[in-house]
């Protein structure tokens, strides 16, 4: 049974079997009431085309997430080393947001890689890239895509969003 009483404090005690429990004041009168505020982290991933090189619009960018949602965001890339992907990787780490990475299987884990340990060093397999975008769409809260995506990649890529319910900004 749950008793309320107010002490000098101003904030309300909960006796619960012989226990007190303070709770805020203002959280209601209900020790289910969650805040309004999701504490979840939201994850944003910016991946783009290797071909894609506008450094300053790409820092401008994680500038601007940085200054609106603070550090409680998860940069997600595919780890690419070509195109805007090195560059986001380098800002997002320098900004000191978390960063994840999905790079492909046939690479070697690295600090920032999002899969675990067994998933890596394989023999190289096309479809590699393709699975990339598979746990990309499904981390992401948000998605960006910077510059053109590649023909062949895109009817998956877009597969992938429906499956998963997403929607992507393109940004040029």
């Amino acid at each position: 049974m749950r008793n309320f009483k107010s002490n000098t404090t101003g904030r309300d005690v909960v006796v619960r079997d012989g226990l007190k429990r303070v709770i805020q004041k203002g959280l209601g009168e209900s020790l289910n009431v969650k805040p309004k505020t999701s504490l979840k982290k939201m994850n944003i991933a910016l991946i783009g085309s290797p071909t894609y090189e506008n450094v300053r619009k790409l820092r401008d960018f994680l500038f601007t997430i940085k200054e609106n949602l603070g550090n409680d965001v998860n940069i997600i890339t595919r780890g690419n080393k070509n195109g805007c992907e090195k560059y986001i990787r380098k800002y997002a780490i320098e900004f000191g947001l978390r960063y994840t990475e999905y790079n492909s299987a046939n690479t070697t884990r690295n600090l920032y890689s999002g899969m675990n340990k067994e998933y890596y060093s394989k023999p190289f397999h096309p479809t590699q890239s393709l699975h990339q975008y598979d746990c990309v769409v499904k981390h992401a809260d948000k998605l960006f895509y910077f510059g053109g995506i590649k023909p062949s990649e895109q009817k998956h890529f877009e597969r992938i969003l429906e499956r998963f319910n997403k929607k992507v900004m393109y940004l040029n």
